[in-house]
């Protein structure tokens, strides 16, 4: 749906658990690897980057056979990683992007957010993980953020809440990697972070969600 209406997602191909794909015609690798159907970077691990067609086939069987689900199949896309929280129906509220860090870990190693390092606190302190407010953008590109953010919204029909999240490229290019729309609410994860750095305390904003609920 957001290739239709021309926002910038991942190329992919689907390999469906009922007919595993065989080949990988003409995909530009590295590629990244995950189960359709699953949540919270379940299924994602540091396998899931595939720098070749036998890694991300081998990967897919595994998902097929662990999860017994599709596997989408993407390029993988390098850069910073943000998240764009979004409150609202027919207005918007689009708070503050975050962006989660990876300090400790080599350069030279792909960066991104496996179930691990979202979940196991050990495993993100040894490593430098921590999910804070963006750093510094390039000049307007908040603002592109905050256009896309609505956009992509809007266009899958999200209502209530939900979050855009984003890989930034080093030459400024903003891929669209998901749109959430069932974001934690716990006090301490990115979507009531970033409202609390637009003003808007813990209670304040569950007591905006059930208003806009009822809207």
């Amino acid at each position: 749906m957001l290739l239709y209406h021309r926002l910038r997602v991942p190329h992919f191909v689907i390999s469906p658990e009922s007919r595993p794909l065989k080949r990988l015609r003409r995909f530009v690798f590295p590629a990244f690897v995950k189960p359709v159907s699953e949540e919270s970077s379940d299924g994602i691990a540091k396998a899931s980057f595939a720098k070749s067609e036998e890694e991300a086939l081998e990967r897919a069987r595994f998902i097929h056979e662990k999860f017994q689900c599709d596997a989408m199949i993407e390029e993988y896309i390098e850069g910073r990683e943000l998240y764009v929280s979004v409150m609202g129906n027919s207005k918007l509220t689009v708070f503050p992007p975050r962006e989660i860090f990876f300090e400790q870990m080599p350069e030279d190693e792909p960066k991104f957010a496996t179930f691990k390092a979202k979940w196991d606190d050990t495993y993100r302190k040894r490593w430098g993980i921590k999910n804070g407010p963006a750093r510094e953008l390039p000049p307007g590109l908040q603002n592109k953020l905050t256009r896309l953010a609505r956009k992509v919204y809007r266009v899958l029909k999200i209502r209530g809440l939900g979050r855009i999240d984003v890989r930034l490229t080093a030459g400024g290019e903003i891929v669209i990697i998901e749109a959430n729309p069932n974001p934690s609410l716990a006090r301490e994860e990115d979507f009531a972070q970033s409202a609390a750095a637009a003003g808007v305390d813990y209670e304040q904003l569950i007591q905006k969600i059930l208003d806009t609920a009822g809207a």
